[in-house]
C-alpha cells in the first residue's frame, strides 16, 4: 500500500509540475505579446505623432467647421496619395477607388471613353507620352512617343498623378482639348514648344493585328500586338488560327512589341504559353511579403517549334518587355 500511495504521489506531483510549467509558460507567452504589442503601439504613435497633432489643430482651430468635416476624406486620400508619392518610385502610385476601378475596366478593354489614345508616364513636372495608338486623336494630330506634356490647357502638371492628367485630358466625344508640347530632336541643337489642339474621340484599336507577308520563298506571319489587354491572348490565337485555316504554311513568325509599354503581366504570360511546351518556367514573381510565384506555360497551341523574330524598340516595356526578354533567355527568338 505505502508503494502504490508513493508512486501516486508521484505521478500527482508530476502532473502538478506538468500544469504549473504549461501555466508558467503560458503567462510568459502573454507577457511577450503583451511587451510586442506595447512597443508596436508606440512605434505607431510616435511615427504618426505630427498627423495627429495637426489633426488636433485643425479640429481645435480651423474657423469654418463644416468646411473642414466636409473635405475630411479628401483630406486623407491625399495624405496616402502623399505618403506614397514620398518614395519617390515611379511605378509605385496610391490609387483612388474610382481610379482603380477605371484602371482595372481599361485592362479588361470595359472602358469606353472619349480622349486622345495615348499613353503617358509621369515625369517630374511633365507627362512623357510613350506610346501613341494607331489612327488615334493623338496620331493624326501629329503626337510623337516621346514628346513631353508640359500643360493641358491653362493647367500645369507638376502636383498631378498620372491619373489626375488622364481625367484632365478625357472629356465627351468631339470636345477639343490643348496640349502645350515640347518635343526634342537630334538634329537640332534646341527643343520645340508649341501647343497641339487634339480633338477627343472614341476609338476602337484592335489589340492584335496580323498579316502574311511572302518573301523569298518562305511565308511570314506577322502579328503586331499593339495592346496587352485582358483578351489579348485569344485575339492573338484567332489571328493564327484564321491563318492557318486559309491553308497559310507559316514558316516563321514575326511578333512585333514596338511601342507597346502595356503593363498587363498576367496576360504577357498566357501569350508566352502560346510559344513554350507546358511546364516551361516563363518567369519567376518575387514579392516580399508573399512566397515566389513561379509562371509555367500551360501550352496552348504548337507555336513553340515555329522559328519567330521579336520587333521591340526603346518604347517596348513592362508586359511587352517581359515578352521580349522571355524569349531572349530561352534563346528561341
Amino acid at each position: 500500500m505505502l508503494n502504490r500511495k508513493s508512486y501516486t504521489t508521484r505521478i500527482v506531483n508530476a502532473v502538478t509540475l506538468i500544469v504549473f510549467g504549461i501555466v508558467i509558460w503560458w503567462w510568459i507567452m502573454i507577457w511577450r505579446q503583451d511587451v510586442v504589442l506595447d512597443k508596436l503601439i508606440q512605434e505607431h504613435e510616435s511615427k504618426y505623432t505630427k498627423f495627429s497633432a495637426i489633426d488636433q489643430i485643425l479640429e481645435n482651430e480651423f474657423y469654418d467647421n463644416n468646411l473642414l468635416k466636409s473635405s475630411a476624406n479628401n483630406m486623407i486620400e491625399w495624405a496616402l496619395a502623399g505618403y506614397v508619392w514620398a518614395i519617390d518610385d515611379p511605378y509605385t502610385v496610391y490609387l483612388k477607388e474610382s481610379e482603380n476601378t477605371e484602371l482595372m475596366n481599361e485592362l479588361k478593354n470595359d472602358a469606353w471613353f472619349a480622349g486622345i489614345w495615348a499613353v503617358i508616364e509621369k515625369q517630374q513636372n511633365y507627362a512623357l507620352i510613350s506610346e501613341v495608338l494607331k489612327n488615334s486623336p493623338a496620331a493624326k494630330a501629329w503626337i510623337l512617343p516621346l514628346d513631353r506634356i508640359y500643360m493641358v490647357e491653362d493647367k500645369t502638371l507638376e502636383n498631378l498623378s498620372a491619373q489626375e492628367i488622364v481625367q484632365l485630358i478625357r472629356w465627351e466625344k468631339w470636345t477639343e482639348v490643348n496640349l502645350f508640347i515640347e518635343r526634342t530632336e537630334r538634329n537640332w541643337t534646341w527643343d520645340m514648344r508649341f501647343w497641339i489642339p487634339i480633338t477627343r474621340d472614341e476609338v476602337n484599336i484592335p489589340s492584335v493585328t496580323s498579316q502574311i507577308i511572302e518573301k523569298n520563298w518562305k511565308t511570314l506571319l506577322y502579328l503586331e500586338i499593339s495592346i496587352i489587354s485582358n483578351h489579348t491572348a485569344s485575339l492573338m490565337l484567332n489571328e493564327i488560327m484564321g491563318a492557318k485555316n486559309q491553308s497559310w504554311e507559316i514558316d516563321w513568325i514575326i511578333l512585333d512589341l514596338r511601342w507597346n509599354s502595356w503593363w498587363y503581366m498576367e496576360e504577357a504570360v498566357k501569350i508566352l504559353w502560346h510559344f513554350f511546351p507546358k511546364g516551361t518556367l516563363l518567369l519567376r514573381s518575387k514579392y516580399k511579403a508573399y512566397e515566389d510565384i513561379d509562371h509555367l506555360s500551360e501550352w496552348r497551341w504548337e507555336l513553340w517549334n515555329y522559328p519567330i523574330v521579336i520587333l521591340v524598340d526603346q518604347l517596348t516595356a513592362s508586359a511587352g518587355e517581359i515578352i521580349a526578354l522571355t524569349f531572349k533567355e530561352k534563346g528561341k527568338s
